[in-house]
């Protein structure tokens, strides 16, 4: 019998929450526990490698408080400093089995972009000794993220396998998915060749696998199948066999497969997935079509969907791959033009398929688009010009693009000012005219436009302009047009502008006062020295608010009418869920879209701009956790290490590949079938707080 949808819903957060860790303690605890967390919380905070902050989480780590102590074990091990392996392998002995497991998570993170020969004998250790499953699992998730070579890979290897067997039989489910976890962790570090023939044997006996815990049961087995088809190590059997399975995660890791498959099976298997009741299946199906020849069946199958596909996010993927070309060309340009017809007025949500069919319509018959396209451009709807642009580069409208150039919106400006220089129709002049904007990815294109530009110091000065301009917001998520515009302004500018760049060497953004160092340094032809001046850190709530959070949910109303509900985890990333809910309090998210949509990967959104370059002023840290990045899921864009900007994406698959890279904060507790309909452009109305619901 398959459980009720809901009650498998609820179930799946409990376990989630569960082995993270990050549950609330109990209510009517004294303050001082909250009190201490938020002192843990703010030591991590200054990311310290020596001095009394990291000697308080070091104390806290003995505290009598379980909750205390595994908050300093995983802040040790957030800090990625070697140098505390010794010191957090401590509490691989603790008394308290999630103070263990995060001990040896913490392990693995302390090592985490560095050779992990340090962390794996505590570990080998551990494992050896240790009863509890949920420990267990953990040792074996945290063994497989290391980065070892030789005899030591070969032993973590063997570790993970012998603890994933008890008396002949599959290990206790939390065991199996550590175990599940730590092989594809092997697999994506150390490379396919690292998994042997007893590995690869196990992983396939895993992606059968049932158990006592159906939630778990199924993540060992799509995880198994992900990890099999990344190794190469997929069997056309397995595929067949994940196709039947109930649960959709594990249907659409083997639909993700299929190419392992006899060509007359497997023309079968993507039949029966297109018409699978889900997302995901289909889309995985649709991805498979794509990497088929492009035959008259796989045409025909592209545009039954294409036409007839209930969502968007399944019809656009459909659209996507009609930019190839059809052995039959008639049908395939009919579909395309006929959805491509069906642009709407401003307010119309259904854009994105007419949008994405133009394009692909451009590409295969730039004829018929070409009639077409001035719509497009004229849109009120800027995501839909943008798209308009791309089409009227495909079909060479070079015209349209001078009017898109200038566009009121900037993304659209971007778009159209890439597509003209590849053509050496843009002018330096023009370029220049443009560093009058604000917007951080405009300013960035236009910068790296402007290389070797013939105007020479005038266009270095106003680059310097520019950057003084975007400075002055003191703005962290501009460093990397902040940085662009150095560029120019170190290959452009003479010592001319040495007084200008004098104050930067005091910057709030260390990056940036490094280039003002390096730049007045081979102007001056003497060393010049950064000394930048951190901003004040964001403040962290008080105990009263930590309580407040534990009740807290922010529902975000879409425009076409449905709603997410989101949890945050004030226990497993306090920095990063305080600022979203104190960002939706404050209507920050209002009237703002997801603008990212990829489809079987995240929704993102939360962008002031609409774009990945635009984001909420200060930078926040990461907070990665034992989590992993289940489907629901709620996770912090970033730009690199410790740069949150206050933009969201959810997973909407079992996305284990950015575990204990990117930070979760949230879980999605309402339906996913909200998210899983969420397309590019999609308009979050509101963000509305909620305490105690």
């Amino acid at each position: 019998m398959i459980p009720d949808r809901r009650a498998m819903s609820a179930a799946l957060l409990g376990a989630m929450l569960l082995l993270a860790g990050c549950t609330a303690p109990d209510a009517g605890r004294p303050d001082r526990q909250a009190e201490g967390y938020l002192r843990i919380v703010a030591a991590e905070d200054a990311r310290p490698a020596e001095g009394a902050d990291l000697e308080l989480l070091i104390t806290m780590t003995s505290a009598a408080d379980v909750l205390l102590r595994r908050s300093a074990v995983r802040a040790l091990g957030r800090l990625e400093n070697p140098v505390l392996v010794e010191e957090i392998a401590h509490h691989l002995a603790d008394p308290d089995t999630s103070v263990r497991s995060e001990a040896a998570n913490a392990l693995a993170q302390a090592v985490h972009r560095t050779d992990g020969e340090s962390a794996l004998r505590f570990l080998l250790a551990a494992i050896e000794s240790e009863e509890s499953p949920a420990v267990l699992g953990s040792l074996a998730r945290s063994l497989g993220r290391l980065r070892v070579t030789g005899s030591d890979l070969d032993a973590l290897i063997a570790a993970i396998l012998d603890v994933s067997v008890d008396n002949g039989g599959p290990a206790a489910p939390a065991v199996m998915q550590g175990a599940a976890l730590g092989l594809e962790s092997v697999v994506r570090i150390s490379g396919a060749e690292a998994l042997g023939d007893r590995a690869a044997g196990r992983l396939g006996n895993m992606a059968s696998y049932r158990g006592p815990d159906q939630i778990a049961a199924v993540r060992v087995r799509s995880v198994a199948i992900s990890a099999l088809r990344q190794a190469g190590r997929l069997s056309a059997r397995t595929v067949e066999l994940g196709m039947r399975d109930v649960a959709t995660e594990v249907r659409a890791a083997s639909a993700a497969g299929m190419s392992v498959v006899a060509p007359n099976v497997r023309t079968e298997l993507i039949r029966r997935a297109i018409g699978d009741p889900s997302v995901t299946v289909p889309i995985a199906a649709i991805n498979q079509i794509v990497r088929e020849p492009q035959d008259s069946i796989r045409c025909e199958w592209l545009v039954i969907i294409a036409e007839r596909a209930p969502t968007d996010a399944v019809r656009v993927p459909a659209l996507d791959a009609l930019s190839r070309p059809c052995p039959q060309p008639v049908p395939q340009q009919r579909a395309l033009v006929a959805v491509a017809s069906r642009l709407g007025s401003a307010t119309d949500p259904g854009w994105l398929a007419p949008s994405r069919a133009l394009v692909s319509l451009a590409t295969v018959a730039p004829e018929l688009a070409d009639e077409l396209v001035p719509f497009f451009v004229q849109h009120p709807n800027a995501f839909v010009r943008g798209y308009g642009a791309r089409a009227a580069g495909l079909i060479g409208r070079r015209d349209l693009l001078g009017t898109l150039a200038a566009d009121e919106a900037p993304n659209v400006r971007t778009i159209a000012l890439q597509i003209l220089a590849l053509d050496g129709l843009v002018t330096d002049e023009q370029l220049v005219g443009h560093l009058a904007s604000d917007d951080p990815q405009l300013l960035m294109t236009v910068a790296g436009l402007m290389e070797g530009s013939s105007l020479g110091f005038p266009a270095g000065s106003a680059a310097m302009t520019a950057f003084e301009r975007i400075s002055a917001m003191r703005r962290e998520t501009t460093r990397d047009a902040r940085r662009a515009l150095l560029a120019r302004v170190e290959e452009l500018g003479t010592s001319a502008l040495a007084g200008r760049m004098e104050p930067f060497l005091q910057d709030f953004d260390p990056q940036v006062a490094e280039d003002a160092a390096r730049i007045l340094s081979a102007w001056q032809g003497r060393d010049r020295q950064a000394n930048p001046q951190a901003p004040d850190p964001v403040p962290l709530p008080t105990a009263t608010e930590l309580r407040e959070l534990e009740r807290t949910t922010v529902t975000l109303h879409m425009q076409r009418g449905d709603s997410i509900v989101i949890r945050p985890l004030p226990y497993l990333a306090l920095t990063n869920s305080h600022r979203f809910v104190r960002l939706a309090r404050e209507g920050y998210f209002d009237g703002l879209t997801f603008h990212r949509w990829v489809p079987n990967f995240v929704i993102q959104g939360g962008s002031p701009g609409a774009n990945e370059s635009a984001g909420d002023g200060p930078y926040t840290r990461d907070e990665v956790s034992l989590l992993p990045h289940w489907r629901g899921t709620v996770g912090l864009s970033t730009r690199g290490h410790d740069t949150g900007d206050g933009q969201i994406f959810i997973n909407l698959i079992d996305n284990v590949r950015l575990n204990h890279d990117y930070t979760i904060y949230g879980v999605v507790t309402s339906e996913m079938d909200v998210v899983d309909a969420v397309v590019e452009g999609d308009v979050i109305l509101r963000a509305e707080v909620r305490i105690g619901g």
